[in-house]
């Protein structure tokens, strides 16, 4: 059989057991149809793109004016929350096997550059009161292999990839490294440099055999916080440019016993611990005496220092302005897709949706229901065997919907 397949479906209306409502095509249940509820593929990839950009009202009055079909703002919020859902039991899946030691990326490079920060996110009555405070941290997390010049003054960042989310340290570092590893072969590469604020969770997502290097942004930020005299302030500051870091440590033990006022005291105190305890970072990876290999054709090493446009770019532009506040679940959620979108990927979050598994027993199981009808033969006869000559439209003509499922089920 070649060709569309026009089929109808009745939607019905479902009690579970726990008493809720929910609203499923029975044929697409047992065709095993990957779906996002009653939404078609087309919408559901529309509501991804628009999400990353506008507010769940924004983005179902954009899609609806744009398909004709009409959605509601939580039509949106319900679609998101499925698919993000999905992402997250892929990053659990992908995590498991890269302890089992089964992932490896293709992408060989001789350094891989990583930054890592985190950006607190305002939470939703609900969870605020559950975990008594109003905000959480967003652990967000960065690689590439380099920089390339894509115009006079402008460099992009080399095979990127990043990954967000509400974690823990230890499972955002599972993950982070998971991701990694499925882009680059882990094998080859010889130097790993991360760039961060020097926060306890990012020291711990450090190998031992990495290069750390202090964020410059946070580095001179501390300065410009704790330093209230502007002629000591910017003797600091030209004692980082030029990494004297000896001479550093003298001036600001020199600066704090000069202070009369207590709370000035403390703020020098407290720039001097920062310092003391990302000490190693505060030479840029240059200064640190690493034998770098040469970069790849029409790659660059350059100055680190990408992750504050990253925390802006990939969450804080959506999920921090105009006051926005979430909860854990869906922020989360979000977050996997503002990722994906930033890695050149948000494609990812519905390729399951366009792409519908049939299992062998399933089809085996259809196939005799088929046999089974009323139109099949009382008895099989011994038929006709027609002559093996003709021709096949269907498999000369372009192949796409419903007939490239079937050719696919067939192994065509």
């Amino acid at each position: 059989m070649y060709g569309e397949v026009t089929y109808q479906r009745i939607v019905y209306e479902v009690n579970e057991e726990d008493g809720t409502r929910c609203f499923v095509y029975l044929l697409d249940e047992t065709l095993e149809l990957d779906h996002v509820g009653l939404i078609s593929t087309n919408m559901a990839e529309l509501l991804v793109k628009g999400i990353t950009e506008l507010s769940y009202r924004e983005c179902a009055l954009e899609v609806s004016e744009m398909t004709g079909q009409t959605i509601s703002a939580m039509g949106v919020w319900n679609v998101i929350q499925t698919l993000g859902e999905k992402v997250c039991e892929e990053e659990a899946e992908l995590t498991e096997e890269y302890k089992r030691g089964h992932v490896k990326g293709k992408r060989e490079v001789p350094v891989l550059f990583e930054e890592a920060d985190g950006v607190y996110i305002r939470l939703q009555g609900k969870d605020r009161k559950k975990e008594k405070q109003d905000k959480a941290e967003m652990k967000i997390g960065i690689a590439y292999d380099g920089w390339r010049r894509t115009g006079p003054d402008r460099y992009a960042l080399e095979n990127k990839v990043v990954v967000a989310g509400f974690s823990k340290a230890k499972e955002f570092q599972e993950y982070r490294e998971a991701v990694i590893a499925q882009e680059f072969n882990l094998d080859e590469v010889s130097q790993r440099i991360l760039n961060a604020d020097g926060a306890s969770w990012i020291k711990k997502v450090k190998d031992k055999s990495t290069c750390f290097q202090l964020d410059p942004f946070h580095r001179n930020k501390a300065v410009k916080e704790k330093i209230h005299e502007e002629t000591a302030r910017d003797a600091v500051l030209e004692l980082l440019r030029e990494e004297e870091i000896e001479e550093l440590f003298r001036y600001l033990e020199i600066y704090r016993n000069s202070l009369s006022d207590d709370s000035e005291i403390d703020d020098a105190e407290e720039l001097i611990r920062y310092y003391e305890n990302n000490r190693e970072g505060l030479l840029s990876y240059q200064s640190q005496g690493l034998e770098l290999p040469e970069p790849p054709e029409g790659v660059e090493y350059r100055n680190m220092g990408t992750m504050e446009n990253h925390v802006w770019s990939v969450i804080a532009k959506r999920m921090k302005h105009g006051h926005r506040s979430w909860s854990r679940r869906g922020g989360n959620h979000l977050a996997k897709i503002l990722a994906k979108k930033c890695s050149g990927k948000l494609y990812e979050v519905t390729e399951r949706v366009r792409r519908p598994v049939f299992e062998e027993e399933k089809v085996e199981e259809l196939y005799g229901e088929i046999l089974m009808s009323a139109k099949a033969p009382k008895k099989d006869g011994k038929g006709y065997e027609y002559p093996a000559v003709g021709h096949v439209v269907g498999l000369d003509g372009k192949i796409q919907g419903e007939r490239k499922r079937l050719l696919h089920m067939v192994g065509y």
